[in-house]
């Protein structure tokens, strides 16, 4: 299985409002990257263990369905994994961790499988790779503004 090398960063916010923030699906599509076109099709209001998320997004002009199931549902962390999609296999883990007064560390951490069939020669390791990078920065950024213009508290 792939592994995208987990990514960082210091958000000035604390634990507790960031992960309010990211475990309310309603607000995935404001910090993904706009490319993808994320819409939300199905998913509960905030996470908890064993509920599942269905999704559809854009990539290289193919529209895709995917559902995710939550598997760990913590305070300072959140695990998902693919049950359907077009990928072979998907985790998607976020922690967060006390970065000092009024600010947290929020890892992301990916492991995946590309998909095969003629998608596979679509979204090829390097491809997926290239988005999470492109994905991760557009994340922080918009977390970050988000945090600056009061929407996360």
């Amino acid at each position: 299985m792939a592994s995208f090398k987990s990514t960082s960063t210091i958000l000035t916010c604390t634990p507790p409002a960031l992960r309010l923030f990211l475990g309310r699906p309603v607000n995935l599509p404001q910090i993904s990257n706009p490319e993808l076109e994320l819409e939300v099709l199905s998913a509960p209001p905030e996470v908890t263990i064993g509920q599942r998320i269905e999704f559809r997004i854009t990539a290289y002009g193919f529209k895709q369905r995917a559902t995710h199931e939550y598997l760990i549902v913590a305070d300072d962390m959140i695990v998902e994994s693919q049950i359907e999609g077009p990928l072979r296999a998907w985790r998607h883990s976020q922690r967060i961790e006390i970065a000092g007064t009024g600010h947290c560390r929020l890892i992301d951490e990916i492991d995946f499988e590309p998909p095969g069939g003629m998608l596979g020669f679509l979204l090829t390791e390097a491809r997926i790779l290239e988005s999470l990078e492109e994905g991760m920065d557009f994340r922080y950024s918009v977390l970050q503004e988000l945090i600056e213009s009061g929407a996360i508290s």
